[in-house]
């Protein structure tokens, strides 16, 4: 029988994958059980309610943001055109391999603004994000001030969001990232 954290984890890993199909509110809990192969009931059991649902796929992608943190603290850039190239590579994620992660993360915001208690979760789940970049702008800029990098790391978030929602805009992303750092750092 699987641990309960191992079955927390493929009942919210299986959610991500689903927001990629169906939007976050389309999502039941015995749609997640079908396409976990877990008997009815099983995803109920771990989650009671929507709230708790969407706090463990909030909590998933925290995992998977403090994995990537500390895999990019082994490697960091080391001149701006590097900053540029990691950061376009990170904006692009979001319509290509980490696509579902982005649109829950998209969405989980969104239903932050209703939901205090997820509203915590997706401030530490940014804070990450903001860490993460952090140590990445300051390998090439090591001036960059904390609102700086704040600013930078909304920008291109925003970036994100209208490339992955509406694939706009049609200027490279390596190109918009240079123009930000640039306007902000240089």
């Amino acid at each position: 029988m699987p641990r309960k954290t191992d079955r927390r984890e493929l009942l919210s890993d299986t959610a991500l994958q689903l927001i990629d199909e169906i939007d976050l509110a389309a999502i039941t809990h015995r749609s997640i059980d079908k396409a976990a192969g877990v008997p009815p009931g099983t995803t109920s059991n771990y989650f009671a309610t929507r709230a708790a649902l969407y706090t463990a796929i909030a909590r998933r992608i925290l995992d998977h943001q403090i994995a990537a943190e500390k895999s990019s603290v082994a490697n960091p850039p080391s001149t701006p055109e590097q900053v540029v190239d990691l950061l376009a590579a990170a904006v692009d994620a979001g319509s290509g391999p980490a696509r579902n992660r982005y649109l829950a993360r998209f969405e989980l915001s969104v239903e932050a603004a209703r939901d205090p208690e997820l509203a915590v979760l997706m401030r530490d789940l940014r804070a990450v994000t903001v860490r993460t970049r952090a140590a990445q702008i300051r390998a090439a800029y090591p001036h960059a001030t904390d609102d700086q990098i704040d600013a930078i790391v909304s920008l291109l978030t925003g970036v994100a969001l209208d490339r992955l929602a509406l694939d706009v805009p049609a200027l490279d992303t390596a190109a918009i990232v240079r123009a930000i750092l640039r306007g902000f750092l240089e």
